[in-house]
């Protein structure tokens, strides 16, 4: 894939301490390009666009949301989300302008926990970035796959 000069910069504002504690990329070493490639190659060989992905995401986070901070079931039952708020906003890291409120979801289904920011949706949908590997909120593309796969194939 071609790279995307802008990555660059992208990818200094995901450094520990930047624009989040932690940063968002790991221990991952890869270029942005390259981490943004070997997940979308993930998802492409699914059939699954990131598109699909995020509406899926965003669905939980909706959910979430309207349950006030309690759990809430969805897919009968075989997924549960629950929302936690916290104060502030965070920029997206590529400079698109977005500010995404500060919440975790947590979702649950059969084998898999996993936690969600409203910031990770955009990441996903907007520019096919999962965080790197070792990120504390890395989402693993397989694993949100199967994810999709329950709630979408059932």
């Amino acid at each position: 894939m071609k790279r995307n000069p802008a990555n660059a910069k992208a990818r200094e504002m995901m450094e520990r301490g930047r624009l989040a504690r932690d940063g968002f990329l790991g221990d991952d070493t890869r270029t942005l390009d390259d981490i943004i490639d070997a997940d979308l190659a993930v998802l492409e060989s699914a059939g699954v666009s990131q598109a699909h992905l995020a509406d899926l995401l965003d669905e939980f986070h909706e959910a979430a949301d309207e349950a006030l901070e309690a759990p809430r079931q969805l897919f009968d039952g075989k997924v549960q989300v629950q929302l936690t708020e916290v104060m502030g906003q965070i920029p997206c890291p590529f400079g698109c302008g977005v500010h995404a409120h500060k919440a975790a979801i947590q979702v649950q289904a059969s084998d898999l926990a996993l936690t969600l920011t409203p910031l990770q949706i955009h990441l996903i949908r907007e520019h096919g970035f999962f965080q790197g590997r070792g990120s504390w909120f890395r989402l693993e593309p397989a694993e949100l796959l199967a994810l999709y796969r329950l709630c979408r194939e059932g």
